[in-house]
C-alpha cells in the first residue's frame, strides 16, 4: 500500500507544485488545496460511486429490542448497492425491502402489513446515521446491514481511519484513482485543461466497478455462465442451520 504522503507527492509534481517538508502541517494555499480539498473530495466520491470490499465496506448485526428505529455505526456513508445490503440473520437470509419515502414509509407503517417481509429505510446524517425496520424485530432477531464506511487510511499501527495525522499513514484506496482524482480537480480550479485526466480517472473507477461486481472466472474453454445460487430450484448453496 501507498502512503498518503507519496500519493500527493506525485499529484503535486504533476501539477507542478512544489511538495512541501511536511503534508501534515503546511499551510500555503496550493498544498491545503491539495490535501484539504482535492484528496477530501476525490475520497468522498468514490465512497458514493463504488461498492468498495473490506476493510472500506463493513457489515454490521442490529440486535432486535422490539423498537422500530436502530443506530447505525459513525463510519457509515451508505448502504451497499446490493439487494442483500439488509437482510434477517436467518436460515431463510431474507432479503430487506428498502423504502424510499417518507409517502410510503407513512402508509406503510399506518396500513400494516402481514406479509413476511420486513422493510427499512436508512435516515439521519454523517456521524448519525439510524435505520427504520418494519415489522420492528423482537428480542430474538437479528438485522445484518452492509455498508461502505468513511475508512480510507490505516497508520503504521494498523489502526483504520479517516484523519491523515503522521507521514507513515498508508492509503486503503487503490493509489492512481487518487491522483488521478486530485489533479484533474486542480487543473480545472486553475483553468488549466483537464478532459484527458478525467477521462483516464473515469476509466480506472470503470474498472474498479467492474472488478467489484464479476468475479472474473477463469475460462478453461467451456461456456461461462454467471449464476446466482439463490436464482435456481435447488440453491448451490444451503445453510446448514
Amino acid at each position: 500500500m501507498a502512503k498518503v504522503t507519496e500519493v500527493l507527492d506525485r499529484a503535486a509534481r504533476a501539477c507542478s507544485v512544489t511538495t512541501p517538508s511536511s503534508w501534515i502541517t503546511d499551510t500555503t494555499v496550493a498544498i491545503t488545496e491539495i490535501r484539504d480539498d482535492f484528496l477530501q473530495e476525490t475520497i468522498a466520491e468514490l465512497q458514493k460511486r463504488i461498492d468498495w470490499s473490506s476493510p472500506i465496506g463493513k457489515q454490521t448485526t442490529i440486535t432486535g429490542t422490539g423498537d422500530q428505529n436502530y443506530n447505525l455505526p459513525a463510519d457509515f456513508v451508505r448502504l451497499m448497492n446490493d439487494d442483500m445490503a439488509v437482510y434477517e440473520t436467518t436460515t431463510t437470509r431474507r432479503a430487506g425491502v428498502p423504502v424510499n419515502s417518507d409517502g410510503a414509509w407513512t402508509y406503510l407503517t399506518d396500513i400494516g402489513s402481514a406479509g413476511g417481509s420486513r422493510y427499512y429505510r436508512v435516515k439521519g446524517y454523517e456521524g448519525n446515521y439510524t435505520i427504520d425496520l418494519y415489522r420492528e424485530p423482537a428480542a430474538s432477531d437479528s438485522i445484518t446491514v452492509h455498508y461502505v464506511s468513511n475508512i480510507w487510511m490505516k497508520s503504521s499501527a494498523g489502526v483504520e481511519g479517516k484523519v491523515f495525522s503522521d507521514a507513515d499513514d498508508v492509503v486503503l484506496y487503490p493509489r492512481r484513482i487518487l491522483e488521478l482524482g486530485v489533479i484533474w480537480r486542480f487543473r480545472k480550479r486553475k483553468g488549466l485543461p483537464f478532459a484527458d485526466i478525467l477521462a483516464e480517472y473515469e476509466g480506472w473507477i470503470a474498472t474498479e466497478v467492474n472488478r467489484m461486481r464479476g468475479r472474473g472466472p477463469i475460462n478453461f474453454g467451456a461456456a461461462q455462465v454467471a449464476r446466482n445460487p439463490m436464482a435456481v430450484p435447488v440453491p448451490d448453496f444451503i445453510p446448514s442451520s
